[in-house]
């Protein structure tokens, strides 16, 4: 089909995009196996809300920065041309997790 005439306006017309869903899974796999590793070769998990933390802070940053490359999906970019609609539901979720982050206390053993 690329090499034949007959298909070169209908290819020429089609636009180029980034594959975002395979950006997105390759990121969602990096925040899992971050988590993952923290979980089972560090003592993070002795901090309560560390973890959950770092998971939000990842998961919630690769979405923003994956929207750079998505095509718009409506929304709200019309009041403000800056940010897509999904990095401004990003930005919460991000806060969140630096607040988990810095507020993780070591768990108290009880028996």
């Amino acid at each position: 089909i690329q090499h034949d005439p007959r298909f070169a306006e209908i290819l020429a017309s089609i636009p180029y995009r980034h594959p975002a869903q395979l950006y997105e899974a390759f990121g969602y796999v990096f925040v899992f196996l971050t988590v993952y590793y923290m979980y089972w070769k560090t003592d993070a998990r002795k901090k309560h809300g560390l973890i959950f933390g770092v998971f939000l802070i990842l998961l919630w940053a690769v979405r923003f920065i994956v929207e750079f490359v998505k095509e718009s999906q409506g929304g709200f970019e019309g009041e403000n041309p800056i940010l897509l609609t999904g990095q401004w539901l990003s930005i919460p979720f991000i806060i969140a997790g630096f607040y988990l982050v810095f507020t993780a206390k070591n768990k108290t053993e009880t028996l």
